[in-house]
């Protein structure tokens, strides 16, 4: 697993994000992923990080860029990501845990501030 990959996969996310296609972008979780974001609250499963990121979008909320800064990885199923982001004028850091399954690299944990 390298850099390389986590990356790609986040183009792919952003590119999904920033043209409205949630659905799409959500499928880079695990269906029994946990998202901990900024407002205190913990969405658990694909449905409801889908419904976070789609609250997201309709408050004005339209463009992310991921800056995938560092990939660790824990064994052959496990990475730990450390990022950063920007959507539209906020800027953040984030942590995730990707599980590697038989549909390739998944976020299970995402933290981000």
């Amino acid at each position: 697993m390298s850099f390389e990959t986590i990356d790609k996969l986040n183009r792919d996310f952003e590119h999904n994000f920033n043209n409205g296609q949630i659905s799409e972008a959500v499928g880079s979780y695990a269906d029994d992923a946990r998202l901990f974001a900024p407002d205190k609250q913990v969405y658990q499963g694909a449905s409801q990080i889908e419904k976070y990121y789609s609250e997201t979008r309709k408050l004005g909320n339209t463009h992310v860029d991921l800056q995938t800064k560092q990939v660790i990885p824990c064994d052959s199923n496990y990475l730990i990501e450390i990022s950063s982001y920007k959507v539209d004028a906020e800027t953040g850091n984030y942590v995730v845990i990707w599980k590697k399954d038989d549909q390739g690299w998944k976020k299970v944990i995402d933290i981000f501030n």
